[in-house]
């Protein structure tokens, strides 16, 4: 079959990418080297490739703490109820009649009714529908108990609340395994809410993956070659700080940004900016939401294009990471250093790993 080459995006600095087209004679698998790009992958009656069977402990650690996309903020009105599954949880998010959104773990402490099937709203509170105990959002507590001549609510009448916040369009929630407090924060993406730039494209997908090992791509630079048939960009900078790191390349064409682990802002110069959140559904796979603005400056359609490109490349990995194993510790070469400081970097964001972690001299 004969190769084509298609612009990844319109910008000099990030290169051209080679894509295949799918090969159905392959005995059904993609034929790679570089991998097909396959926007059928993002169709949820599309079946994928999954030739590997990963058991319960796949990775070697955890759902991680930090804070998540749970839902686009125009999705959900004041008085809407939502069930969700999150962080290996089921949950109910719900915005209150004042419009705060509010999420809690989703079964009633009574008797273990879903609060999302047919919980009501009221006021800031959820109300179960199975015996009506109502639910304070903002910190779990319940509020009423409508029934018995109640004089006391009793103090384990209280369920998991979840921080949140709004911001960039989107409803935020902050998981700690533990249940702490937040150690750091969402950042605001500015060009959002810019008249200069266009309105925002989200495009959104789930992957069998932990948010770690999808991650890890953005350090992998030998991937670009035989996933993407293009090469990495260049980095004249990459640093690292506590929660926050930041790579520059181009000259300072492109920045990437990451805040926590599965929280990153990509803007190229003149092109686009997006905000990337990649939420876990559980340890091994997550919900990735992807949010796309454009300058007007650089035409009509060009944020539908900027996504679809990404989207495009996005899916030439999908086959890789939901057919690979994590090898922990990895056999790497010099040049591939840095997926070592990745993995050193993302154990912060875990509760209940010891303080060490793969360390393993590069090979080669």
């Amino acid at each position: 079959m004969a190769e084509r080459r298609i612009n990844l995006i319109d910008s000099p600095e990030l290169g051209r990418v080679t894509a295949t087209e799918p090969n159905e004679d392959n005995g059904g698998l993609p034929a790679g080297l570089p991998m097909p790009r396959d926007p059928r992958l993002f169709d949820r009656d599309h079946p994928r490739v999954r030739v590997t069977r990963h058991g319960p402990d796949r990775y070697p650690f955890p759902v991680p703490n930090g804070w998540f996309i749970v839902a686009t903020s125009a999705e959900l009105r004041p008085g809407d109820v939502r069930a969700l599954h999150y962080f290996d949880r089921d949950l109910v998010l719900y915005r209150t009649e004042d419009g705060q959104p509010r999420l809690l773990d989703a079964h009633c402490t009574h008797l273990g009714a879903h609060l999302a099937v047919g919980g009501r709203v009221e006021g800031a509170c959820i109300r179960c529908p199975f015996h009506g105990w109502a639910f304070d959002g903002a910190d779990g507590r319940c509020t009423d108990i409508p029934y018995g001549d109640v004089k006391r609510i009793p103090p384990r009448a209280h369920t998991r609340a979840y921080p949140t916040l709004e911001r960039n369009h989107m409803i935020w929630a902050w998981y700690h395994a533990e249940g702490g407090e937040p150690f750091y924060d969402v950042p605001v993406v500015p060009e959002f809410d810019d008249p200069e730039w266009s309105d925002i494209e989200v495009r959104d997908f789930e992957v069998a993956v932990s948010a770690q090992d999808m991650a890890e791509n953005n350090v992998d630079f030998a991937h670009f070659r035989y996933v993407h048939g293009t090469e990495g960009i260049p980095e004249d900078e990459f640093f690292t700080d506590g929660c926050y790191k930041r790579a520059v390349g181009g000259g300072g064409t492109f920045v990437r940004e990451g805040f926590g682990l599965g929280l990153g802002v990509l803007r190229v110069k003149g092109y686009v900016t997006f905000l990337s959140s990649t939420t876990p559904i559980d340890a091994g796979s997550v919900h990735v939401r992807w949010i796309f603005t454009s300058p007007l400056s650089a035409g009509e359609g060009t944020v539908q294009q900027a996504a679809d490109a990404f989207m495009a490349g996005v899916s030439q990995d999908i086959p890789i990471w939901e057919n690979k194993v994590y090898r922990d510790p990895p056999v790497v070469t010099r040049a591939e250093k840095l997926i070592l400081e990745h993995r050193r970097w993302s154990r912060q964001f875990y509760s209940g790993l010891d303080d060490g972690g793969p360390d393993v001299a590069p090979e080669a």
